[in-house]
Order: structure tokens, then C-alpha cells, then sequence
């Protein structure tokens, strides 16, 4: 599902703050009394221009499924499942990663640390693999559809660490309850789909 403006922009300020804190950088105000703000901007902007490629790969799959609608209707599955399969061959093609996972973080990790790397007033101190690698993480840790989720992880963290938030000791336990609840959210839909099928299994053998 595709985050909101809102949603990316939150997303910008919290891999922001870890950067910020990480020790790989630093920021000259002499130079840039605004540089924290368009380092923040660059992020939210790659964010968005990295959602935009994936509406335009989901935008051509629909055209070229339309465009063979008689064949999508002989195939007996749904559009959706048939837009989805065009997409992901489309992106294999053209070399672009889906989905949410870390291969996804780390394309666009590195695509945040080009951009902000023209920046004027910002200093690395860290090599460039290190640098992404911190970018990839954030994106990984704090991309999730729901909002409150990501807030009661920050809440439970905070609560549970001395250590400053988005500071590096408290992403250490922010991932360690990220773990645990991507666990509990997969067990869950691991037992709605055994559910579902218990009455299709049934049907059959009745």
C-alpha cells in the first residue's frame, strides 16, 4: 500500500533524526543556517519520487491488462491478482525492487544518500556504505502502513531505554520490538489464512 504525503513526510523526519544521531554526520549552520530542513525536504522528496515509479509500474500493468481484457477474463482470475503479476514482471524488467523489504530499503537508502550528499553544510564522517546502510535500516524500521503502530513502538522503546530516542542504543531495542510484533503480525495472518481455508476444505469433503 502506498503511504500517504503525510506518512512520507513523518517518515523523512524519523530517518532524519537517526541520521542526525548516528554519528556519520554533521551539519555547518554558518553554511547553511537551513540545512537540517533541506536535508529533510531531499528525504521526503526521494521518498515520494520513489512512490511515484511504483504508481507509474502499477499504472502501466492496468493499461496492458485492460488491453487483453478478453484474455484476463478466459484466465478465470481477478483483475487485481492479473495487475499485480504484469507489475512485478514489468519491475523485473526494468530492474525496480517492490514490496517493503530490506533489498527495497537498501535501493532507496542509497538513492537518499546521492541526493543529500550535493547538499551544502552537511559533513560525512563515516564511509558511504555506512552512511546507506543507516539511511536503509531507518527506511526498513519505520515504513509501516499504520501510524499508531510505529507511535506505540516509539512509545514502548522510550519507555523501556535510557538511551536518547532514534540515538543508535535505541534503535538497537526499537528493531528487537519491531522483530517481535513483524512475528506476532505474521503468526496472525498466518492463522487467518489456515482459518479461511478450514470451510473450503470442508466443502470438498462433504
Amino acid at each position: 500500500m502506498r503511504l500517504s504525503s503525510e506518512q512520507l513526510e513523518r517518515l523523512a523526519e524519523r530517518i532524519f533524526k537517526v541520521l542526525k544521531l548516528s554519528n556519520h554526520v554533521s551539519f555547518d549552520y554558518e553554511v547553511d543556517e537551513r540545512v537540517e530542513d533541506r536535508v529533510i525536504d531531499t528525504i521526503a522528496n526521494t521518498l515520494e519520487d520513489d512512490a511515484k515509479m511504483e504508481d507509474r509500474l502499477s499504472r502501466e500493468a492496468e493499461r496492458l491488462v485492460n488491453q487483453q481484457s478478453h484474455i484476463a477474463k478466459s484466465s478465470g482470475r481477478s483483475m487485481d491478482d492479473l495487475v499485480d503479476e504484469v507489475k512485478n514482471r514489468l519491475a523485473r524488467s526494468k530492474r525496480v525492487i517492490l514490496g517493503d523489504g530490506p533489498d527495497r530499503a537498501d535501493t532507496v537508502g542509497e538513492k537518499i544518500f546521492r541526493n543529500i550528499w550535493k547538499i551544502e553544510g552537511i559533513d560525512f564522517y563515516s564511509e558511504d556504505r555506512k552512511v546507506q546502510n543507516c539511511l536503509a535500516r531507518s527506511l526498513y524500521r519505520f515504513r509501516l502502513e499504520d501510524d499508531r503502530l510505529i507511535e506505540a513502538l516509539e512509545s514502548l522503546t522510550t519507555k523501556k531505554s535510557e538511551a536518547e530516542p532514534f540515538s543508535p542504543a535505541w534503535c538497537v531495542l526499537y528493531d528487537k520490538h519491531l522483530a517481535e510484533l513483524r512475528g506476532k503480525l505474521a503468526e496472525a495472518k498466518k492463522s487467518q489464512s489456515a482459518a479461511a481455508s478450514e470451510p473450503a476444505s470442508a466443502a470438498q469433503n462433504a
